[in-house]
């Protein structure tokens, strides 16, 4: 009796902190668009001052609080200067037009590799610790701590990802010469933890890493040799190939017993091969109207 009531209290105080990070990450996001450009151009830099935690073998590397204000923060941003369905509801104001333009140009020239790799560390710190917790327990109070960066972290590299993605024009011969950081979210980091991560037991991070996937894959590129050269990288076609057969088996094997969390991953799965279909169907439509001319 006395464990269930605490286990609801704890999950009572859980949501209310969630509700509290929430309005808050807002209202602070509010602020850093009208502060950043020219009031507070250290703001990131700030945060980032917060994050990291005294050294100990026993706990993470990072305040766990101040990275999911990061990855709201971020989330947030992005969601307000970047987000085409975001801003397509609202009616069109071009002082806020110009504003968004100005806060996207000076995070990329100011912050942005500084942000993706504040981003990544934290999420490769998570998905080393989670594996760790994994070997020990199935429940506990840090396994969701832990679960909830790497859920968190993976979706705010999902909401920037298509904003800041460059990909080299000379691609395959950097391919050939050795992986070279091609700035930001196409790096020998983030493919093999974006792969790894995508069949995690953990059906929230298999959907966020299913999302962050697309996102990178849909961004429109100038050159097709570039989107080409992307898509050959991400070998989608096999690992969603994989993963398909694998979850047919799972659904089959569950007979008529339905697994709406799984049957959602599929739909994710499905999702990206049809957007890896359409882009092969851009990338088709390029060359035979270059051939023509």
């Amino acid at each position: 009796m006395y464990e269930l009531v605490i286990h609801r209290s704890f999950q009572k105080h859980s949501q209310s902190l969630a509700d509290l990070r929430n309005k808050f990450s807002h209202t602070l996001t509010l602020f850093f668009l009208c502060t950043y450009v020219e009031q507070w151009p250290t703001f990131f830099t700030d945060l980032f001052s917060l994050i990291r935690l005294p050294e100990s073998p026993s706990r993470p590397q990072f305040n766990r609080h101040v990275s999911l204000l990061l990855f709201h923060l971020i989330s947030e941003i992005s969601g307000e200067v970047a987000d085409q369905t975001i801003k397509s509801a609202r009616t069109f104001n071009p002082i806020r037009h110009t504003r968004d333009s100005r806060v996207r140009d000076a995070v990329r020239e100011r912050d942005a590799p500084l942000i993706n790799e504040a981003v990544l560390t934290i999420i490769v710190d998570g998905t080393e610790r989670l594996a760790e917790l994994r070997k020990t327990t199935t429940s506990s109070p840090e396994l969701s701590e832990a679960l909830e960066i790497v859920d968190w972290g993976i979706r705010t590299f999902g909401s920037y990802a298509g904003m800041w993605l460059v990909v080299a024009i000379d691609f395959v011969l950097m391919m050939l010469k050795g992986w070279i950081d091609i700035n930001l979210t196409i790096t020998p980091i983030t493919i093999p933890l974006l792969f790894s991560l995508l069949p995690d037991p953990n059906l929230a991070i298999r959907l966020a890493t299913s999302t962050a996937l697309l996102r990178i894959l849909a961004k429109g590129l100038k050159e097709p040799e570039d989107k080409l050269q992307l898509v050959k990288v991400l070998a989608l076609g096999q690992v969603i190939d994989a993963l398909e057969s694998k979850t047919r088996a799972e659904q089959v094997a569950r007979g008529s017993n339905e697994d709406e969390g799984e049957e959602s991953y599929r739909e994710a799965l499905g999702r990206l091969l049809n957007v890896l279909g359409l882009e092969l169907s851009k990338l088709t439509e390029v060359v035979s109207l270059i051939r023509r001319s």
